[in-house]
């Protein structure tokens, strides 16, 4: 990942802004999932080569870190064709970390099959845990905006058990999107990549 460090400083950047509209706005909490979100968004820089990441998986995080912290504008209360913006952060993100799994145990030499497989666990998990921090915020916290809290745009018209399994739904979707873009990169340019690799 030749990039990284100039996708990272341009999310800061953002970041800062989005910090900046949170105080104006008199958001706080959005400053306080900016901050937390660009902690988390460091360490996974920290960590690339181990979790095999290019740069273009990098930037889909950033973006998806974006995609969450610009509701400080109140996306989350917005409907986009018909759909909540939280379904489409759920799907996005979801299609994302299958995308970064898969890519992940490639380094693995294993069989398709058994990649596939182990990379939508992983995805199922990583959105289990996240669905665990949304409602764990909820039952301490409250409903509200924001990492921690169950916001508007998370609940919609439903109660959090009902939005909570609507959200599973979102990620599996998101998990065979995403794996399924993989999976066609993989056989039309990755059998390519590694044969180049071998042949060297």
């Amino acid at each position: 990942m030749r990039n990284g460090k100039k996708i990272l400083i341009g999310t800061y950047f953002l970041l800062i802004i989005v910090i900046i509209f949170a105080f104006i706005l008199n958001r706080k909490i959005w400053a306080v999932d900016s901050v937390i979100l660009s902690i988390v968004l460091f360490f996974l820089y920290l960590i690339r080569r181990n979790l095999n990441l290019t740069d273009f998986l990098f930037t889909l995080i950033a973006l998806l870190v974006l995609m969450h912290c610009f509701s400080v504008f109140g996306f989350f209360k917005m409907t986009f064709f018909g759909l909540e913006y939280d379904t489409y952060v759920h799907t996005y993100s979801s299609l994302i970390i299958a995308m970064i799994a898969f890519n992940y145990m490639r380094k693995f030499n294993l069989p398709l099959f058994e990649i596939l497989v182990t990379a939508f666990l992983i995805t199922l998990g990583v959105g289990l845990f996240n669905e665990l921090v949304e409602f764990a915020g909820y039952k301490l916290f409250g409903r509200g905006e924001g990492l921690f809290l169950l916001g508007p745009g998370d609940i919609g018209n439903t109660n959090p058990y009902e939005n909570l399994m609507t959200d599973f739904f979102n990620n599996f979707w998101g998990n065979l999107a995403g794996l399924f873009f993989s999976t066609l990169y993989f056989l039309i340019r990755g059998k390519k990549s590694d044969s180049k690799i071998k042949s060297k």
